[in-house]
């Protein structure tokens, strides 16, 4: 019988819910919804539809529905509830989301932190197959980590979610965790913003947007100005790179989220092998994520894989 689960990416502005096959990897059905901030039954309204539709449609093809998965950002204890969202989901503070769900739709939910959650559907389903020790960064709204050992979280609770916090500078660039020369700070959009601005950026281009996409296409093109910022972001994103490597001996590096496709050219540039290594013989590789958008549904649904079976 064919198995299937359903899969939930919480992001900032978007919700994306999605119908998967544990065996197969595809996102057979997909629904985004608006991701309500602050009205709780809203928020549970809203994914409520979904699963409802996708128990109908699993039922329909007489699949067995293993039960929901869900990333969300914040530190989840092991009954599944949500520590904090630092204010993102302004509902979701000691929030037994897990409990929520299950009562409410008769089904087993399993939740962990997101960029967890992306790092296991990368292990999964995606570039790190077959890879024993697999680190992905998230490079995005923030810097998500996840680490994975065989295919499976590296722990059972993400106390390790904040790890894109490293200072590796000194600068006066404040990060929301309270340090300056954060590594998210650097490597997010709004750190690739934020040198753009240095660099005088909105003044000299004033009729393009202010975006990671647009500084990479510009680059593309040859401009001088988008190849020096890019330049500064690969620097800072080399040395979290660097150390990660020291701290967590990954055999491959996924990079995923909105900002990875433009450094598709840089893979080959951002890791020195020459540098002090976990041991001699040791090397690793670094990737773009092929999964994309769908990483977060996959690594939701994987969740019900790793637990259940």
């Amino acid at each position: 019988m064919k198995k299937l689960a359903i899969g939930i990416d919480i992001g900032g502005t978007r919700t994306k819910i999605g119908l998967v096959g544990l065996d197969s990897g595809q996102v057979e059905a997909m629904l985004v919804t608006p991701t309500e901030t602050k009205d709780g039954e809203r928020f549970l309204q809203r994914i409520g539809e979904a699963i409802r539709q996708f128990k109908h449609q699993a039922a329909g093809q007489r699949a067995s529905l293993a039960g929901v998965g869900v990333g969300v950002p914040s530190f989840v204890f092991a009954d599944g509830t949500v520590d904090s969202t630092y204010g993102f989901l302004e509902f979701m503070e000691d929030y037994p989301l897990a409990q929520k769900i299950e009562e409410a739709h008769g089904m087993p939910c399993f939740i962990d932190n997101d960029a967890r959650v992306v790092a296991l559907g990368e292990a999964v389903y995606g570039q790190g197959k077959g890879f024993r020790r697999v680190l992905v960064l998230t490079l995005g709204t923030g810097l998500g980590l996840g680490f994975t050992i065989d295919g499976k979280l590296d722990g059972p609770l993400p106390f390790a979610h904040m790890g894109g916090h490293l200072t590796i500078t000194t600068n006066e660039i404040t990060c929301y965790c309270g340090k300056t020369g954060c590594l998210e700070s650097l490597v997010s959009a709004s750190g690739i913003r934020a040198i753009a601005a240095r660099f005088q950026w909105p003044q000299q281009y004033p009729d393009l947007p202010l975006t990671a996409e647009t500084i990479f296409t510009e680059r593309q093109a040859g401009n001088r100005a988008a190849e020096a910022i890019v330049q500064e972001y690969l620097g800072y994103l080399k040395t979290g790179i660097d150390n990660y490597v020291n701290l967590y001996a990954p055999d491959l590096i996924v990079l995923g989220g909105g900002i990875a496709k433009g450094l598709k050219p840089d893979v080959d540039k951002i890791h020195d092998p020459q540098l002090l290594n976990p041991y001699k013989a040791y090397k690793t590789s670094i990737v773009i994520s092929t999964l994309e958008e769908q990483a977060g549904i996959l690594g939701s649904a994987a969740l019900l894989r790793q637990a259940l079976f």
